[in-house]
């Protein structure tokens, strides 16, 4: 069981999943959620990156600036979504929260922290989700059974372990922080942007191999 206590708006993102996502159409990687109910994976991913920055945001840990940079080869400035460090350190945090406050430096922009989180994979969306589930797991609010048999592989499914009325109070919070910083206006549709584009940078194409 993980030493900490608090509830993060990421951890309550994946559990009330259908809150935060829509229903996958055929062709949608598609996420599991506790009660078996499948979103849009790709979607919910996004929105617990957003969660993450957002509980940084609401704890005072970190601020954002609108930015504009020079692009080589570019005529004109493109404008970020830079991360202000306003706490040298976060001890109360843990999953997803913990993993991208560790890898914000001075200045740093939202792209750059996510390139920073982990190697190119096939699927960054489920590398995401899976820091979310993972930390979920270790404080003991999911846990995992057996879901099936196949020959001699068995699969496994995750499903609430214990009362979680503590992160269903933290959709309500999330939402309050989403809304002060959609008055932020344009500098909160960069962020928005920057999280999609930051994910899909992480996913390795067919020819990179590895």
């Amino acid at each position: 069981m993980s030493q900490y206590k608090s509830s993060m708006f990421s951890d309550a993102v994946y559990l009330f999943g259908t809150t935060f996502s829509s229903a996958p159409s055929r062709f949608d990687n598609k996420e599991e959620l506790p009660d078996g109910t499948k979103v849009n994976q790709i979607k919910l991913a996004e929105q617990a990156v957003l969660a993450a920055f957002a509980y940084l945001y609401n704890k005072k840990l970190i601020d954002f600036v609108l930015e504009e940079r020079k692009v080589l080869f570019r005529k004109t400035k493109v404008k970020t979504a830079e991360v202000k460090k306003l706490q040298s350190s976060a001890p109360d945090t843990s999953g997803l929260e913990a993993v991208i406050f560790t890898h914000i430096q001075d200045n740093s922009n939202i792209i750059g922290i996510i390139n920073g989180l982990f190697r190119k994979v096939s699927n960054p969306w489920a590398l995401v989700l899976q820091i979310v589930k993972k930390n979920l797991l270790d404080r003991g609010i999911l846990k995992q059974v057996e879901k099936g048999k196949v020959l001699f592989i068995t699969t496994h499914k995750n499903v609430v372990n214990e009362d979680i009325s503590k992160e269903e109070q933290q959709v309500t919070e999330l939402k309050k922080t989403l809304e002060e910083l959609q008055s932020k206006g344009e500098l909160y549709k960069i962020i928005l942007s920057d999280i999609a584009r930051g994910i899909y940078s992480l996913k390795k194409s067919p020819d990179e191999g590895g």
